[in-house]
């Protein structure tokens, strides 16, 4: 499998991955929660799946993502921009297009 990604988000220049995966992690997991922390070089998000019932106020760990402050600067920004064209939709009745829709190198 291979994806496209910006190699920086604020240029339009793009840089082909070639994605390996285990299939049982291309299931993907569900988190309604998270937490983030940062340290002298890294940002470590933990995403968790959290659960309050019966008086319970339980979080089960998903997953524990560790990033270096660049890394971490370039995922709030395409974050930023996906919650922008999100809300663009949802409350401007804008039409957004796939990310696949945009032109490909490939001949």
């Amino acid at each position: 499998m291979s994806i496209n990604q910006p190699a920086q988000p604020a240029q339009n220049n793009k840089q082909q991955i070639n994605l390996q995966a285990d299939p049982k992690d291309l299931k993907g997991r569900y988190a309604n929660a998270f937490s983030v922390t940062s340290q002298e070089r890294e940002v470590v998000i933990d995403f968790l799946s959290h659960v309050n019932a019966n008086g319970l106020n339980q979080a089960q760990l998903v997953s524990r993502v560790f990033l270096n402050r660049f890394t971490a600067q370039d995922l709030v920004t395409v974050m930023q921009q996906a919650l922008a064209q999100w809300e663009k939709i949802r409350y401007e009745g804008g039409v957004a297009l796939p990310a696949s829709s945009e032109p490909s190198d490939a001949k």
